[in-house]
């Protein structure tokens, strides 16, 4: 009759004698080691097969400080892990491990029958290989029970608590949409809105290139990372991509980048003139500079920056703001800090000081360790990320909202949105205060010009008449589906509206939705401004 009392847990000191006396009766014993976070219908059926095998069954697990199945595992401690298992009728006894695996522990138990998944039939982890020749030397084997009900723990796991993530930022989203109007139907009004509103863009231009490369080698003449690229595609990045954003929500858009004498940089103002941005050239004799990013099944390996720094004399500020002023002026310019030395000697504060009469909303970002986010004083809104604030402020540990608010007060923006990755974006707004909207991203391939997208949203939605929440919320929105692309391609109204469609399960639409105008390509020559 099997132990069912309330000492199934034991001592590892206790192994030896426990093991003694079952031989001393002539009693076989099965063994069994794992994490078992979670005891799921796998593990059951497992574990009945075990007891099924011999006369005793003894349960080792692994304890909380070797679980490495990620952040916040494992789930339950050791000890509510032990006492699950030992609640279970034909579980004789639970043994908490003191080593990373069973090796040790099998040395000393030396049981009659080891038993493994399925899924370790055909395994060759030198880990489990060990294990197996211990049993054997001790003339025990290994049987591998059957895999008619397979879970995973990690998945199961996962699975809550992406349930759990999705409860707590539909509830956010709702919260928000209690004061804000979120519609699908609003939305649509702010890009009918925004339609044609002029907007500079004053950035460093990007080529970013992604080599798409075969498996990585060790190089013979040195243990370094061989790769050895298939494929590359070539994305326009930096000012670039934020002009085209612009473009494909329906702005009309002037980019005022540096571009040299060269083919690459005359190839690079041809593609942005073709999709219908005008370009007003900083004259500079450096190439337009390029990223290249090394994948390997889509993962990336390695990053190399450009070399280009670009060396400006105090004479372009004053261009810059006179062709401004040429212009007419425009209803919103994004500066945007690539750290490629457009922004050195104070150029973002001094132009937004001397556009600002022409100007109707200033916004920024910064890239990079050699942005400058702190130069950016005067703008409307600011849209860093968590790594640049935290960067800009010296601080890897001060909370979050405390960093934004010291960042606002340095820059006297209006508003700053700091984007965090997988956990979303905090705004802090002098009218709206302290906000969160959550990631939104639903299937992540390429973080890649997220926030890019998010500026460029966001300018057209405040352009639009939107307030700072359906701003940043339009934001979010962009920010998903750039996320979802490999490689910078230009977001449009319309897939924008598409997505805050899809979230009709968490919003209603309004009545008498009108249809989103989203202007046609126009073809427009390339001035200079000398430098």
């Amino acid at each position: 009759m099997r132990c069912r009392d309330a000492q199934k847990i034991i001592d590892p000191g206790s192994l030896e004698g426990l093991r003694a006396r079952l031989r001393a009766q002539g009693e076989t014993l099965v063994h069994c080691h794992g994490c078992f976070d979670i005891v799921h219908p796998g593990h059951i059926h497992h574990l009945r097969f075990a007891a099924d095998q011999g006369d005793r069954l003894l349960i080792s697990i692994t304890p909380d400080r070797y679980v490495n199945k990620g952040p916040d595992r494992p789930m339950f401690s050791e000890q509510l892990r032990a006492d699950n298992l030992a609640a279970l009728e034909f579980v004789d006894w639970v043994v908490i491990n003191d080593n990373p695996t069973a090796e040790q522990l099998l040395d000393r138990v030396r049981p009659d029958i080891y038993i493994k998944g399925a899924e370790y039939q055909n395994n060759n982890d030198p880990r489990f290989l060990r294990e197996k020749n211990t049993v054997a030397s001790h003339g025990g084997r290994v049987v591998f029970s059957g895999d008619d009900v397979v879970f995973s723990s990690t998945a199961l796991i996962d699975s809550v608590r992406a349930i759990s993530r999705s409860q707590e930022s539909d509830a956010s989203l709702i919260s928000l949409s209690q004061q804000h109007d979120l519609t699908t139907h609003a939305i649509r009004g702010i890009f009918d809105t925004s339609t044609g509103k002029r907007v500079l863009v004053l950035a460093e231009s990007i080529i970013d290139i992604y080599a798409h490369c075969e498996l990585p080698e060790i190089a013979q003449e040195h243990p370094m990372l061989s790769l050895n690229p298939e494929q590359e595609e070539s994305f326009d990045g930096g000012g670039a991509i934020i002009a085209s954003h612009l473009a494909a929500m329906g702005l009309s858009v002037t980019l005022c980048s540096p571009f040299g004498d060269d083919r690459a940089s005359h190839e690079m103002m041809s593609r942005i003139t073709r999709a219908g941005i005008d370009v007003e050239r900083i004259a500079c004799e450096v190439s337009v500079a390029t990223k290249v990013r090394y994948l390997v099944n889509g993962e990336k390996m390695m990053k190399i920056n450009s070399s280009t720094r670009y060396s400006l004399d105090d004479a372009c500020v004053e261009q810059i703001i006179e062709h401004v002023r040429s212009a007419g002026g425009y209803d919103a310019v994004v500066i945007a800090d690539f750290g490629l030395g457009l922004f050195a000697n104070r150029l973002a504060s001094r132009v937004i000081e001397g556009i600002r009469p022409y100007v109707g909303l200033i916004l920024g970002d910064v890239s990079g360790r050699r942005a400058q986010l702190g130069e950016m004083r005067g703008a409307d809104v600011l849209c860093p990320c968590e790594v640049e604030l935290r960067q800009m402020l010296g601080s890897d540990e001060r909370p979050i909202v405390e960093l934004a608010q010291e960042a606002k007060a340095i820059t006297r923006a209006q508003s700053l949105c700091v984007t965090r990755a997988g956990d979303g974006l905090l705004l802090l707004d002098e009218k709206h205060g302290l906000c969160g909207l959550p990631a939104m991203c639903l299937n992540p391939a390429d973080v890649l010009g997220c926030g890019d997208a998010l500026l460029a949203a966001m300018t057209a939605s405040l352009v639009g008449g939107g307030d700072r929440i359906q701003a940043a919320y339009i934001g979010s929105l962009a920010a998903a589906i750039e996320g979802e692309i490999v490689g910078n391609m230009p977001v449009s109204a319309r897939q924008i509206i598409e997505r805050a469609t899809s979230m009709g399960a968490i919003f209603a639409d309004g009545p008498g939705v009108k249809s989103t105008h989203v202007l046609e390509p126009r073809i427009n020559n390339a001035s200079t401004i000398e430098a």
